[in-house]
């Protein structure tokens, strides 16, 4: 890699990550790419150059940055030999939990797309069904009568909420709060060799 490439690269790492903190703090309407300008040294011009547009950054910050582990982990779980949806969600949290300003942008923008007009809101309503139907793909080992599709459903709003509760009150451990909702996730003895 050439260092031109190299100061690229860094650049745009720089904007996605001032963007990140911006929507998560101001959303998505309140962030200006001069805001992001100024908070990396550029130019508007500059910033545009590493990213096209708002609404590219905005998809730049929520596929790129925010779905690209969490895919990454769904894809993987697929070769495992005996996936547990359990396990699925103790390491998505584990994930979300080293990445609070992700999961406040995300959650901030999630919000903020409730309305129809948002730039946000198709990818916000394809994700939800998007992420079940990517999950069903595992050949999950769950009780025998328990259905899948909605397991998936229930969990991944557990988890949107619990996440808030975390976002709302810092210093909290999303790994802990997280183990307490398998309980009524994961009720023994139906769940157990199941989680």
């Amino acid at each position: 890699m050439t260092f031109e490439n190299t100061v690229d690269t860094d650049r745009r790492t720089a904007i996605l990550n001032a963007a990140v903190v911006s929507f998560g703090t101001l959303g998505y309407y309140g962030t200006s790419l001069q805001r992001i300008a100024n908070e990396v040294g550029l130019t508007k011009a500059g910033v545009l150059h590493h990213v096209g547009s708002k609404e590219g950054l905005l998809d730049l910050v929520l596929g790129e940055m925010y779905d690209r582990e969490t895919v990454d982990l769904t894809s993987s779980m697929v070769r495992e030999e005996r996936p547990l949806i359990a396990e699925l969600w103790r390491r998505t949290v584990a994930i979300n939990a080293e990445r609070p300003q992700l999961v406040h942008m995300f959650s901030t923008l999630s919000a903020e797309a409730l309305d129809p007009a948002h730039p946000a809101h198709d990818y916000f309503e394809a994700r939800e069904r998007d992420t079940v139907d990517m999950a069903l793909n595992i050949r999950w080992h769950v009780p025998q009568g328990v259905d899948a599709e909605r397991m998936l459903q229930a969990g991944f709003a557990m988890m949107d909420g619990i996440q808030l509760r975390w976002l709302r009150t810092p210093g909290q451990d999303l790994n802990a709060m997280w183990a307490e909702c398998e309980n009524v996730l994961f009720p023994l003895p139906l769940w157990e060799g199941y989680r």
